[in-house]
């Protein structure tokens, strides 16, 4: 059925064709973009059929496509003990005990939570430790991680449940947290919180598919149609084969409407050569889900002080952060990608990871210069003027998370110093070099709510507090810049630009309608007021508020 809609506000990202207020819809992509009166006389010459909208001078945009973030994690948190916003470690404590209270008697399956931040905390700025969850249970195993989740802390069942003691933590190296005697104190960190999660994941076939629609929803309400996503960590053992199945079904059963392109986390060379030779490749899939590229993690996070730094941190000298690999074993992953025609997403925070991550991504070029895949860096914050200019040099992409400086703009002076401070998070200076930026949240390391990120992106200010604050203002995005790398730039970095990422005759009939006009607004606060009212993916109605 052919869906012709009018007295729409349509802003296009099309630099063809920027405004529209009618549009025509045959089966899931737009035939017609326009006026009212040409789509009418568009209409009267086909002589079809079709039903019509009014879209009531309401704003209409393509649908937002959130870059990176983690989309299985976020459906299963809903299940895990919220540790966000507690004030202390009693807080923390509270929260756990009382979701213990809940349990069935006899039940001493893993507990987990997430969200807590000790930069919060209001009694002791310390990361909770396994005494501090023994006091609430000895039987019970627990995972309770960090916001960043980069950082986690087990309790004493846990680490037996691991096996991880005085003997074994060696082995971990600095990814073990110790006691002064060797013991270990609960704390692990980045690759061995990734497998612990891994290992403990008790997701099923099932629980996966019905996860997945419950969070496509909460996603249409933010006005996101697709998603680029790390997944394969929170599935047991890393089984992507039962990810990939779980999508596939959904599909099948008419159930997946959002369009999902997987960042698949696999770190070990001969991971990534099985996964290559099981036939997966950049764009395998369908347009609701595919092979995007291979995540790899360089680093941690500025808040954990676990981002890899060039120099010592300003405000911990014994420390420049966590490398995750050398570089020798870096070049090897991303060479390995590059030639197989995959990109890859490197996740790097610190100037360090970041470098490390441009040499590689270089020496891949200048090894395979006949292959052209579009290689990232997911997160990019930590930079200087020269780093930068790297990026457009390599052409490498930069998914960057706007809504990060409501925090970090509090600790960034502290940790990196005012000289690096002020070349970070610049956002705006890439784009005008040409850098190809998109937007995503990380979710939920933050919120998937689209409206902060933007509201982020183009004042530079906080979101939360009481008190507004400013970082780098000469950094702050028009609103035009700031739709385009929530658009046109997300599907330009899933290599799907072709298809999606504007409202343009061919490409898919993904769109949004919203309550207000975003580019004619009285202040930046109704930034954060505004909301989606409608969600619309291959042309049929997902959501309603």
């Amino acid at each position: 059925m052919i869906t012709l809609f009018v007295n729409g506000n349509i802003h296009t990202m099309d630099e063809n064709l920027p405004h529209a207020d009618a549009m025509v819809v045959d089966d899931n992509k737009f035939i017609f973009v326009g006026t009212k009166s040409e789509a009418y006389e568009f209409l009267s010459k086909s002589g079809a059929e079709y039903k019509e909208i009014d879209l009531g001078g309401k704003l209409v945009l393509p649908g937002f496509n959130d870059s990176h973030m983690h989309f299985i994690h976020f459906a299963k948190s809903f299940k895990s003990v919220s540790l966000s916003g507690a004030k202390s470690i009693k807080e923390i404590k509270e929260r756990i005990k009382k979701s213990l209270e809940n349990r069935k008697p006899g039940d001493t399956s893993w507990l987990e939570g997430e969200g807590w931040n000790q930069d919060y905390f209001e009694d002791e700025k310390r990361f909770p430790n396994k005494f501090d969850l023994d006091e609430i249970s000895s039987d019970v195993p627990m995972l309770m991680m960090r916001t960043c989740f980069h950082i986690g802390v087990l309790n004493s069942a846990a680490l037996k449940a691991l096996g991880i003691n005085k003997e074994t933590a060696s082995k971990y190296g600095d990814l073990v947290g110790l006691l002064p005697d060797g013991e270990p104190d609960g704390i692990i960190k980045e690759s061995l919180l990734d497998n612990t999660k891994a290992k403990i994941s008790t997701l099923n076939l099932e629980t996966l598919k019905e996860i997945i629609v419950t969070a496509q929803d909460k996603a249409f309400a933010q006005g996101l149609t697709s998603v680029q996503s790390d997944d394969i960590g929170y599935v047991p053992n890393y089984d992507y084969d039962l990810l990939f199945r779980a999508f596939s079904e959904l599909e099948s059963e008419g159930k997946l409407h959002i369009r999902l392109g997987e960042q698949c986390l696999l770190e070990e060379t001969s991971l990534v050569k099985k996964f290559f030779e099981k036939g997966y490749r950049h764009g395998w899939g369908t347009d609701k889900c595919r092979v995007n590229c291979i995540k790899l993690l360089a680093d941690g996070s500025l808040g954990a002080r676990t981002a890899a730094l060039r120099q010592p941190y300003a405000d911990d000298g014994n420390t420049t952060g966590l490398r995750m690999f050398t570089q020798e074993e870096l070049d090897e992953l991303v060479l390995l990608s590059h030639k197989n025609d995959c990109p890859v997403a490197i996740h790097a925070i610190g100037d360090g990871a970041i470098e490390m991550a441009l040499d590689a991504i270089e020496k891949a070029q200048k090894a395979y210069p006949s292959h052209n895949p579009r290689h990232g860096i997911v997160h990019c914050q930590i930079t200087d003027e020269a780093l930068i200019n790297r990026f457009k040099e390599l052409n490498v992409l930069a998914f960057v998370q706007p809504i990060f400086i409501d925090y970090d703009m509090n600790i960034v002076y502290d940790r990196v110093g005012k000289k690096l401070a002020e070349t970070s998070y610049v956002w705006k200076t890439m784009a005008d070099k040409g850098i190809h930026v998109s937007f995503g949240t990380d979710c939920p390391v933050e919120s998937l709510n689209t409206m902060p990120n933007i509201y982020s992106a183009v004042t530079r200010k906080n979101v939360t507090g009481d008190q507004k604050k400013v970082y780098l203002s000469n950094e702050a995005m028009s609103m035009e810049e700031a739709i385009h790398a929530y658009t046109v730039e997300g599907a330009y970095a899933s290599g799907e630009e072709d298809i999606k990422g504007s409202i343009t005759n061919g490409k898919l009939a993904d769109f949004i309608v919203l309550d207000r006009d975003l580019f004619d607004l009285s202040c930046d606060e109704d930034i954060l007021e505004t909301k989606v009212v409608e969600t619309y993916v291959d042309g049929k109605l997902v959501y309603r508020a």
